[in-house]
């Protein structure tokens, strides 16, 4: 009976992902904030989505909504109509990964974002938490 609960145990540990055991700590991206005209460039915008492990579609929409502005994808960079400082897109990026990144349970960034209907759900794949969240 033992050696069975061993077994199970072995199987369990082997599924858990290889990042719940890594301990460097998450660090959101310092964003790379031009003005140029009147125009905001926020070049690392595509490393900042990578870093998120979300599409870059989606954090777009979710900071063109923040700022209240227009604005595209550009190559690697996001482009936003208006002038905004460095010290407010970063204050929405944090917001962002609070939000959409972080779990609630945990605050491990190991999450993914789930459509379940109408509904985006944050699931952590270090402690299996499941949160709603609001849509972008």
């Amino acid at each position: 009976m033992e050696e069975e609960y061993e077994k199970l145990l072995d199987r369990a540990i082997e599924q858990i992902p290889k990042t719940v055991f890594e301990s460097s700590r998450f660090q959101i991206p310092e964003a790379d904030v031009s003005i140029v005209g009147n125009r905001t460039l926020l070049r690392n915008f595509k490393a900042i989505a990578a870093a998120f492990n979300r599409e870059p579609e989606h954090l777009m929409k979710y900071l063109l909504r923040e700022l209240g502005a227009a604005g595209d994808i550009q190559g690697t960079q996001a482009v936003f109509q208006g002038k905004f400082s460095p010290a407010t897109v970063q204050e929405r990026i944090q917001r962002y990964a609070e939000e959409f990144v972080l779990c609630k349970e945990c605050g491990k960034p190991d999450t993914r974002l789930e459509k379940r209907e109408r509904v985006y759900v944050l699931r952590c794949e270090a402690c299996g938490a499941r949160n709603p969240v609001r849509g972008v």
